[in-house]
């Protein structure tokens, strides 16, 4: 703590120094001859400089997207030190920004990070996965909760992904192609066309496939994607663009390799014992399914067989979106109406099952309306109003072997909302700002989940366990294949001889299927969840903004933010309620030296309430996974981003945060055998599944994906050749050791790395044309990316890329 507010104190004092000196040198004479190139955004609903903008974000322009190898969302990792996004399954990804995020497995959860296209909210995490960047003006990550300007709530912050407009000043276009190792062939292009003095039209399309990481030939690479746009602008006050896009992700998609196996250490804990597999062999190798057939599945108590299934992805994502924009005498209206769709079909095998199978269709429509004022007064706002209507359905599998969660769901949100920020001038230097936003969430929820579960003997408390279960239930249990409704599981059983023909299918309720074989028992649940949630919140946003001088910015700020409760397929406890964040935020933004050097710095202190977790706790007696509010956390720290152009030739930059996430308050209930926690405990004196309930105390820890340190350091030089350039670049991020589960057990500790890439581009001085060779992560050090401790007791994870190289070309015209 002491080190905390000694760094925030020494980050507060170099603010008020840096902003003086900046005071200082604005009287000082001279000649601007490479100011660092200035980023325009829109994060607040508005067009501004990133510079005069008091607020939490990180831009990267399209350029540098293509630069550094920025394919994807996930891939925003190598620029945006607060961000972590990681692969849950399937399309379902975790996102992250300083230690707020959400893992989960139900894509019907809504995001505590919200993902934006061209201004558009979409409304699930798969989306994330779904967002292929090409022909792209620039990211934004906004850090910190969004309680004011945007669709949906969100707790974590707001990742904006904004397309290259159509333009009506020329025909002009480009074309980029790529090869590198893992046979990675890579295109994207685009052209821009006006087809008369009103009228353009832009066109852009993407292709990038490559060979898989590990040796079952999972996280590999396999998309296509299409963008149109149409620009109608008759005058100078009306605009109309229509746009559509549709992306597809196929291949075998992301994948994970056994570390090891939890077991018993006979104390009441666990030990890790490791698989001796290499990182790359993945789950589906020979290598792969030799170990496991190892592992011991319960709670069947029983060896688990290979992986039946082959894995795909096949999913695609698209869209309509169009923005009208009319300025009249005082400010512009602004409409965006959308709709969009995704459709899942996925088998997957994170966390160790045998197959996850998700077959989803998310289908939204959104209306956002609003009026920003343009006065040359004192008093500027925004103030609008939103709609969103989004339905999800789905039907999932998630085979563990031994047991067999069916789920089939229909989720219908319906949210509106209105909101409003106002910008006074007390001063010509200093502005007050202060926003609101009313939400109105309901959601209707009708799904049902039926599990098959195998217990060796009889139901709890009379089941068998080890070591009792071996001469019994070794190879006489039943192994379920990856089957999509309740119906099939009773055709199988029959078929196969494992239970009485004469038991049958009855639908609506719970069935208990002793085995023919008198091994063992199944239990068929049946858990219905026919409800409706509504809820409304009021948050609000106040700042302040003082100009030093022309070219220094301090500002404070504190704002609100929530994301919604939901239903959940889960035995018992069919509801959560919401989370809740409060973040207070001081910064300075800077430029010295005529514009040469860029320095922005930031303190933080975020407070978050009611934290959604999904793990496995009691529910009427019974272990299951699900979602509640049990988690309560500080996340504060300090940012500094410095750019510099230290000559002509040379720009030098570099990110630093600190963080310092904890949990301030956070328990688990669990039992036997999902009790693999490393935190102190303390029986509660009831029984789950047999089993002794235990309360582990895991106040204190640090917040998952939160490193204590994130650094990235870069430098390009350019090499004037006559009429042509080579440009050198280095850059290198540094992520401090962090943890990637709840349980923080030992496979799910990251150890703190580097990671380093380079490259050397030629190209004519009109930039015509460029060839690059690259090479990412010089180290070929695979880290743990994502870990996951599967229910059935292996430790597996997905590793980060090894080493990658290649050459593009690319040609402007």
């Amino acid at each position: 703590m002491k080190k905390t507010l000694k760094l925030m104190a020494l980050t507060g004092v170099s603010m008020a120094v840096l902003t003086q000196a900046g005071y200082a040198e604005e009287q000082a004479e001279g000649e601007n001859t490479f100011a660092i190139e200035e980023i325009v955004i829109t994060a607040q609903r508005k067009a501004e400089s990133l510079q005069e903008a008091s607020i939490s974000v990180d831009a990267v322009n399209g350029a540098k997207l293509l630069k550094k190898g920025i394919a994807n969302a996930k891939d925003l990792n190598k620029s945006v030190p607060a961000l972590t996004i990681a692969d849950g399954g399937g399309a379902t990804s975790a996102i992250f920004i300083r230690g707020v995020g959400n893992r989960t497995t139900s894509s019907y959860i809504d995001p505590a990070v919200a993902v934006s296209y061209d201004g558009v909210y979409m409304g699930r995490a798969s989306a994330a996965a779904g967002s292929v960047f090409f022909d792209l003006e620039r990211v934004e990550v906004l850090k910190g909760p969004q309680g004011t300007l945007y669709g949906r709530n969100a707790t974590g912050g707001a990742i904006n992904i904004l397309p290259v407009k159509p333009s009506l000043d020329e025909m002009n276009g480009f074309l980029t192609a790529g090869y590198g190792n893992y046979d990675a062939f890579q295109m994207q292009g685009a052209i821009n066309a006006p087809l008369s003095d009103t009228v353009a039209l832009r066109v852009a399309g993407n292709y990038s496939k490559r060979d898989g990481f590990n040796k079952d030939g999972t996280s590999d690479e396999d998309t296509h994607g299409f963008r149109a746009q149409l620009l109608f602008q008759p005058n100078d006050n009306l605009s109309v663009r229509i746009g559509a896009d549709y992306t597809k992700i196929g291949g075998v998609g992301p994948g994970s390799t056994y570390e090891g196996n939890y077991s018993s250490d006979g104390e009441g804990g666990y030990t890790l014992v490791p698989s001796g597999l290499d990182i790359d062999e993945g789950m589906n190798t020979e290598a792969g399914n030799a170990y496991r057939n190892t592992l011991l599945g319960a709670p069947a108590f029983d060896f688990f067989n290979d992986i039946q299934d082959d894995w795909y992805q096949d999913n695609k994502y698209y869209g309509v979106n169009a923005e009208i924009n009319y300025t009249i005498d005082g400010g512009t209206f602004t409409i965006i109406p959308a709709w969009r769709r995704v459709d899942q079909d996925s088998k997957w095998g994170l966390p160790s099952f045998n197959s996850g199978w998700i077959q989803e269709r998310d289908e939204q429509y959104s209306v956002e309306a609003r009026f920003t004022s343009d006065s040359e007064g004192p008093l500027n706002y925004i103030v609008g109003g939103y709609f969103f209507n989004e339905e999800v359905e789905g039907n999932n599998t998630f085979n563990q072997e031994f047991v067999l969660p069916l789920q089939e769901y229909l989720q219908e949100t319906t949210a509106w909302a209105a909101f409003g920020q106002l910008t006074y001038d007390v001063t010509d230097t200093f502005r007050v700002i202060g926003g609101i936003r009313y939400t109105d969430d309901k959601k209707d929820f009708d799904g049902l989940i039926e599990n098959f579960i195998t217990f060796c003997g009889g139901l709890p408390p009379s089941n068998v366990v080890p070591p009792a279960s071996f001469a019994t239930c070794a190879g006489n249990m039943p192994h379920y294949p990856t089957l999509d409704n309740p119906q099939q599981a009773f055709d199988w059983l029959h078929a196969n001889g494992w239970v009485d023909p004469a038991i049958t299918y009855t639908p609506g309720s719970v069935q208990v299927l002793p085995l023919l074989n008198g091994a063992g028992t199944i239990l068929k649940t049946y858990e219905p969840v026919n409800d409706t949630y509504n809820n409304t919140k009021v948050t609000w946003r106040a700042a302040m903004e003082w100009d030093v001088s022309d070219d220094s910015m301090l500002y404070a700020s504190f704002e609100t933010g929530y994301r919604s409760g939901g239903f959940q397929l889960a035995e018992g406890i069919p509801t959560y309620e919401p989370e809740y964040i409060d973040a207070w935020t001081i910064g300075s933004k800077n430029r010295f030296l005529d514009g040469r050097l860029q320095l922005n710095a930031e303190l933080f202190w975020w407070d978050y309430k009611d934290q959604q977790i999904t793990y496995f706790t009691i529910s009427n007696s019974a272990l299951v996974s699900l979602t509640d509010n049990v988690g309560q956390a500080t996340s504060k720290g300090a940012d500094i981003d410095l750019i510099w152009a230290a000559t002509e030739n040379t720009i030098i930059n570099a990110k630093v945060q600190y963080l310092d996430a904890t949990y301030d308050d956070l328990h688990f209930f669990t039992a036997s055998p999902r009790d693999n926690i490393n935190c102190p405990y303390t029986y509660t004196g009831e029984i789950a599944d047999g089993a002794e309930i235990k309360d582990f105390d895991c106040s204190g820890n640090q917040a998952i994906y939160s490193p204590k340190w994130s650094i990235n350091l870069g430098i390009e030089q350019t090499f004037p050749i006559g009429d042509y350039n080579l440009i050198a670049s280095v850059d290198t991020r540094w992520r401090d050791d962090q943890w990637g589960g709840f349980e923080q057990i030992e496979h799910e500790f990251i150890e703190a790395h580097f990671v380093t890439s380079a490259d050397l581009t030629f190209e004519p001085v009109d930039g015509k044309w460029s060839v690059t060779a690259y090479i990412h992560n010089i180290e070929d050090t695979r880290h743990r990316a994502t870990t996951q401790a599967a229910p059935t007791g292996q430790a597996v994870t997905v590793f980060g890329a090894p080493m990658t190289y290649g050459v593009r070309l690319s040609a402007n015209f």
